[in-house]
């Protein structure tokens, strides 16, 4: 018997059920990967990202050689081309059954269907597993059992409905019988050279990350809670890259979190618990893009959004995308995901509704501009937020609550230490008027592309006027 495991965002060995249960069925083992720049340029996948993902193959590849399971890098143009590339290398390899982690957006499953539809055909078995999640996309419904729009019943009825057997990891599987593979490598993940960020931030690699995120809990978690909005200090985990591209899982994040709480979820260290609502917002997101699936096809989740007047007005894309707004916490979360492929996520929730709010930009520019620059892009996750920024998805902040960056910045980074770390030019800016400069010329900072409350409440007015 021999097995074959398409990897996809689970580039891991622990906890991984799709390569666990491939290896409990069979003696010989083989595992593929799909480049496919095509579609990743249709879906924004930012450059930043593909290379931390390839840094991180490599990482997988040498450690499944250790168990003698191959990994082999395919190519093709898009998901369209899949179903014939693993029926081709599955006949090749006389492949008897085909193992793979489930994707929940909407091209991935329609991707998906087809290529166990071909595989089938021809007698090779397909098997799938649910390792994004703890709770199937589906199960868990409202009283009235319609799905959930708003994450805190969607947590009450995840806690409520928690069997801990479904937090049981797969372990690491033992060592297999050596298997040859008719097949070279495709392309060479060494090769991609587009990322302009310095990918030393981001290390790659199962173990060393699994030991970065218990030291981060074991030394920060319990602060979690009162530090993570503060941009200027390290009090975030930064595991959304490998948790995003499946270095680590949810579920083993979340157990590594309880094991220091007590073994509880959703009472306890308060940093603790905070951190775990955090992952099961991803799962919430996850959730979401299943069910209602025309939020993947740039769709907004309250459907009568789609009637709001975006103005666009193209210079003031240009100095958003470029962190140039004249607002300087702004234009540090801009600079940052720029320099770092990475924003604080409090900074994301500022600079989405600043765009979204104070300029009237559509949402939609906002979030790909985001997915082409990010390291962590998760459609599902970047959909979310965005449309959360916006009002215009679950859970949205109502349209007439709109941020003010100044304020924000004044509360959060209050000494401009996250401000001058990104917006050089303001580096000898007196704290006093770090925030909102005077002078701005002595500078070289530009004024302020809009006023902020009158911006605020021409935004009110145009959001309310949108009937549901």
């Amino acid at each position: 018997m021999k097995n074959l495991v398409w990897f996809r965002n689970d580039l891991r060995l622990h906890d991984n059920p799709a390569l666990s249960q491939a290896c409990a069925k069979a003696d010989q083992v083989v595992g593929i990967y799909i480049v496919t720049f095509k579609q990743w340029e249709e879906h924004n996948d930012s450059p930043n990202k593909i290379a931390f993902w390839f840094r991180s193959l490599i990482e997988l590849k040498k450690d499944l050689h250790k168990l003698n399971i191959p990994l082999c890098i395919l190519k093709c143009d898009t998901y369209d081309d899949c179903p014939q590339k693993i029926l081709e290398f599955a006949s090749a390899n006389e492949i008897n059954n085909l193992y793979f982690n489930i994707e929940y957006p909407v091209n991935e499953l329609k991707r998906d269907e087809q290529v166990q539809a071909i595989l089938e055909k021809m007698g090779i078995s397909c098997f799938s597993f649910h390792d994004q999640v703890i709770h199937v996309p589906g199960t868990l419904k409202t009283k009235a059992g319609t799905n959930f729009s708003v994450y805190s019943p969607f947590k009450r009825c995840w806690l409520a409905e928690l069997d801990y057997a479904l937090l049981e990891e797969h372990a690491i599987p033992t060592i297999k019988q050596p298997v040859s593979v008719n097949q070279q490598d495709e392309y060479d993940l060494h090769s991609y050279k587009q990322s302009n960020i310095n990918q030393d931030l981001w290390p790659v690699g199962e173990e060393s990350i699994q030991k970065m995120i218990v030291n981060f809990l074991d030394r920060k978690g319990s602060d979690y809670k009162t530090d993570r909005n503060f941009p200027g200090l390290t009090a975030t985990s930064m595991m959304s890259p490998y948790i995003n591209s499946g270095v680590v899982s949810s579920k083993w994040c979340l157990n590594q979190a309880r094991a220091r709480n007590y073994d509880a979820l959703d009472e306890g260290d308060k940093g603790l618990v905070h951190w775990i609502s955090e992952i099961l917002w991803r799962e919430f997101y996850r959730h979401i893009i299943y069910n209602f699936p025309r939020v993947s096809m740039g769709k907004a989740f309250q459907e009568h959004f789609e009637q709001v007047p975006w103005e666009n007005n193209q210079d003031f894309i240009e100095a958003w995308k470029h962190g140039r707004t004249g607002i300087p916490i702004v234009d540090a979360g801009m600079r940052q995901m720029i320099e770092t492929g990475w924003m604080h996520n409090r900074l994301r929730m500022i600079v989405a509704m600043f765009l979204s709010k104070n300029l009237m930009v559509d949402w939609h520019i906002g979030e790909a501009f985001f997915m082409q620059h990010l390291i962590d892009g998760d459609i599902a996750s970047n959909n979310g937020g965005w449309q959360w920024s916006a009002s215009t998805g679950t859970d949205a902040a109502p349209y007439f609550r709109i941020m003010n960056p100044e304020t924000q910045s004044l509360r959060f980074d209050e000494e401009g230490k996250y401000i001058r770390t990104f917006v050089n030019e303001l580096s000898d800016c007196p704290t006093k008027e770090i925030h909102n400069p005077n002078n701005r010329s002595d500078y070289n900072y530009p004024e302020a592309i809009v006023d902020l409350k009158a911006s605020r409440q021409k935004a009110i007015d145009i959001f309310g006027q949108i009937k549901k």
